[in-house]
């Protein structure tokens, strides 16, 4: 993405990737229920992305249920943090992945970095990797508006975060044919937001 916030919010998870893989080590228990939702409409032996896996929490949580799972994200000290074999550093808005090669996408509390300019296209580009029936799993940051936010985890370092709402999402999942199948609310540092979908059958 050649967008300043972007490369800021790169920058910042850089930074902290050590510390936040410590403190986001375990899986609550809103995402094991989401894995499992997400993994009920995968095909056996399924092939997934875990776009923005950051160190690799929730990717080893797919590859232990039975996935092929490969992880992607923009910060290359996330991903080294990591030490998972299948990663490789990559801008979501421009996935390196051959077109209707996967059954599924999780994209977990990293859409919310994404400009809203570039929301739509960024699910087309899912939709370009998916297979048709292919499963989508999407959490973000649920409220209204864009901000800078100081990270959490502190040193100065800031997250350029956009706010999505319930009705305004599942529109741009609509408009790129995706049917919501759930739609799930949390609280954790801030109000999650998360839908399940799955991509209709292309058009003949």
């Amino acid at each position: 993405m050649n967008n300043h916030h972007v490369q800021t919010n790169r920058a910042t998870y850089d930074e902290v990737a050590a510390a936040y893989a410590e403190l986001n080590h375990d899986l609550p228990q809103t995402v094991v229920e989401s894995l499992d939702r997400f993994v009920a409409a995968l095909p056996p032996d399924a092939a997934v992305a875990d776009v923005g896996c950051g160190p690799g929490r929730d990717l080893a949580a797919l590859r232990a249920r039975g996935l092929t799972a490969l992880g992607f994200d923009l910060s290359i000290e996330m991903l080294k943090t990591s030490g998972a074999p299948g990663v490789a550093q990559a801008d979501m808005t421009q996935l390196p992945i051959r077109t209707h090669t996967l059954d599924g996408v999780w994209c977990a509390a990293s859409f919310l970095h994404v400009p809203r300019e570039l929301s739509l296209s960024t699910l087309a580009g899912f939709v370009r990797v998916l297979r048709p029936g292919g499963a989508l799993h999407l959490s973000v940051a649920e409220g209204e508006g864009d901000e800078i936010q100081q990270a959490r985890l502190g040193r100065g370092s800031d997250l350029y975060v956009v706010h999505h709402q319930e009705d305004e999402l599942t529109a741009m999942l609509a408009a790129n044919g995706f049917t919501v199948t759930s739609v799930n609310r949390s609280e954790s540092m801030r109000r999650w937001l998360t839908v399940g979908a799955t991509l209709g059958a292309a058009e003949i």
